[in-house]
């Protein structure tokens, strides 16, 4: 079940979460970590739209190593949220900021094979879209020391400070 957004007025639309998804260059694995204490890590993602079988929501490809305190956490707890901010503007005067950020929720797991270079290749499309050719050899020469994380996303929710709904509105 999705809880609703205490505050709905600022609530930002799908396509908006898309767009802040897209045109972000990183966000921030939530888990429940290991040791009692929640752990979250920035990390360069591509994010995919396009609903699939348990993913309603799309799906995050996350770049990261074979080994560490992340998958750790994932091991124990597969469920994740990852949370990109699309823009921070502080107001001083107005002691308040005018942000828009998205939250993603979901369940995460390590790709393997073709869904793993469909991911990769995302990756590299993202962060160096001319350079195709580079971004495929550093595929075929680093995959194998390289993990993928698929955060399947079961719902996204976006947010926009009151500033920015203001703005809108016209008020």
């Amino acid at each position: 079940m999705v809880p609703e957004m205490r505050r709905r007025k600022q609530q930002l639309s799908t396509e908006e979460c898309t767009a802040i998804l897209r045109d972000a260059t990183y966000g921030v694995l939530g888990t429940a970590g290991t040791d009692g204490y929640p752990y979250a890590v920035p990390l360069s993602f591509a994010y995919e739209a396009t609903a699939a079988e348990g993913a309603p929501a799309g799906r995050l490809y996350l770049h990261g190593a074979t080994v560490g305190r992340k998958l750790d956490a994932l091991a124990e707890n597969p469920r994740v949220c990852f949370t990109v901010v699309g823009q921070s503007e502080p107001v001083a005067e107005k002691l308040t900021d005018r942000f828009r950020s998205v939250i993603a929720f979901g369940t995460a797991r390590r790709a393997e094979g073709a869904e793993k270079q469909r991911g990769l290749a995302a990756l590299g499309a993202r962060y160096a879209p001319e350079l195709p050719a580079m971004v495929a050899e550093e595929i075929e020469k680093t995959a194998h020391r390289t993990e993928l994380l698929v955060v399947d996303v079961e719902y996204l929710t976006g947010k926009e400070g009151l500033e920015l709904t203001r703005e809108r509105a016209g008020q």
